[in-house]
């Protein structure tokens, strides 16, 4: 699970912000006592209650996307940044650009996440050129009360304390400076490192809600595991789309080129172009063109039901064509105790089809304590009966442009009241009592002027 987040100097977020998703214990609501609901999970012995999921709130451009984007970049920086560069290559990171205080700086980054029953506090401060810190801390959950250090870094001093990390001792020289320590003892086969690794690669899934760049995985586990096939099917039945079954085929790429060459019978410059075209697409014996057909109920002159009939799926909506990609991930993170962390979840959603996909996640279906993060601009998710407030979020802009985040247990209105539990979060959120909302100068204005300025060019 991830217990917190933090990034300082990156993108439109200057001075450092933490989004926890350790639970406030001056908030109660929710916690599954004759609800449905259950938004919170506990550790060992019940010292700390988390959170199952948080949502992200703020205007246009208030930087949502760049949190979101923090945490990709900080697990692909700890998968590959030893393994995917040379030596002089240039990091990736892009520091806070509108203040000179900050863009020759290093963007810094940690978390702290448990595995099984130990958590850790791993971060790094990191420039285009080079690592200029890195640290890790370890509690045993069980036993533990003070976190061990594992080790620490200042450029390319590296301090490993032996005792507790063993595995790290004599690779410190081998450690490039535009590569992470943890990296480097991974790939070196480093027992605790690579299992920090394995469940960075694992366990956390990041994707766009605004693409369906997981339709591949939801298509892969559709056709080899029935049991899966059955529920996405099922739960696309109960809401109602109108698709009674989804069959998907697929065609040998040979099978693709004798379509653009019937009976076998080509040019020899096609069939030239045929051959040099296999040869490029790696195992091209095995490539394959998939079709996927939603069936749907075909009726007669008196409404009576004929027969089910294939559609492309491309004919769906996009909604539909979303929640198809969506729902493996989605499926996959709750069946596995995962993390999903989704930019614009609810985009191309019905709101109340949103609300049900959350459920899954906060209810007791959730039995391996699965973790949702996303951003959203739906303002009817913003519900006493679906969140608690320290579930939701607001990143806004300051006046210099650089990127605030709060949550609703924290905001004081008008600087000293805090939000009821009962409050009615939408209303309060749209009529600016919050904050984290755009702001808009005279549109009737600029309205106005456009109009005048068609008139007088006619």
């Amino acid at each position: 699970m991830i217990i917190e987040f933090s990034v300082g100097n990156y993108l439109s977020i200057k001075d450092p912000i933490t989004l926890s998703m350790l639970a406030s214990n001056s908030v109660k609501e929710l916690e599954g006592e004759g609800n449905d609901l259950n938004n919170v999970f506990y550790d060992f012995g019940e010292k700390n209650k988390y959170l199952k999921s948080s949502v992200l709130y703020g205007a246009n451009g208030s930087g949502k996307s760049n949190l979101l984007s923090a945490i990709g970049f900080f697990r692909s920086f700890i998968l590959y940044s030893s393994n995917d560069r040379q030596g002089d290559d240039k990091i990736d990171v892009i520091p806070f650009l509108l203040s000179s205080e900050t863009e020759n700086s290093p963007s810094s980054f940690e978390m702290i996440f448990a595995i099984d029953d130990v958590r850790y506090r791993y971060g790094f401060e990191v420039t285009k050129e080079n690592i200029t810190a890195e640290w890790l801390f370890v509690l045993d959950l069980k036993t533990g009360t003070k976190e061990s250090n594992f080790f620490t870094r200042e450029k390319q001093n590296i301090n490993v304390l032996g005792r507790n990390f063993k595995e790290g001792k004599g690779l410190e020289s081998k450690t490039r400076p535009n590569a992470l320590f943890l990296s480097t003892v991974a790939q070196l086969n480093g027992e605790q490192a690579t299992k920090i690794q394995k469940w960075f690669k694992r366990t956390i899934n990041i994707i766009s809600g605004l693409e369906d760049s997981t339709t591949g995985y939801t298509i892969g586990r559709f056709q080899s595991e029935l049991d899966f096939k059955k529920k996405i099917i099922d739960f696309i039945k109960l809401i109602d789309l109108g698709i009674e079954d989804i069959k998907i085929e697929e065609k040998v790429f040979t099978e693709f080129a004798s379509k653009i060459a019937p009976n076998g019978k080509t040019s020899d410059k096609i069939a030239s172009l045929l051959e040099e075209l296999q040869k490029e697409i790696k195992g091209a014996d095995d490539a394959k063109e998939i079709t996927i057909n939603a069936y749907h109920k075909k009726y007669g002159n008196d409404n009576t039901i004929i027969e089910n009939v294939p559609m492309d799926f491309g004919l769906e909506s996009r909604g539909t064509q979303k929640l198809f990609a969506l729902l493996g991930p989605l499926l996959d993170t709750i069946e596995n105790g995962k993390i999903l962390i989704v930019d614009e979840l609810d985009s191309r959603l019905h709101t109340k089809l949103t609300i049900e996909l959350l459920k899954i996640f906060e209810s007791k279906i959730n039995k391996k304590n699965a973790q949702l993060i996303f951003a959203s601009h739906d303002t009817n998710l913003l519900r006493g009966d679906l969140f608690r407030r320290d579930q939701i979020w607001f990143a806004e802009k300051n006046p210099i442009g650089a990127t605030d985040l709060y949550s609703l247990v924290e905001y004081k209105i008008n600087k000293e009241i805090s939000v009821r539990n009962d409050a009615s979060f939408e209303k309060d959120y749209l009529i600016g009592k919050y904050g984290a909302i755009p702001y808009f100068g005279n549109i009737e204005k600029f309205l106005n002027e456009f109009v005048n300025e068609q008139q007088e060019v006619r």
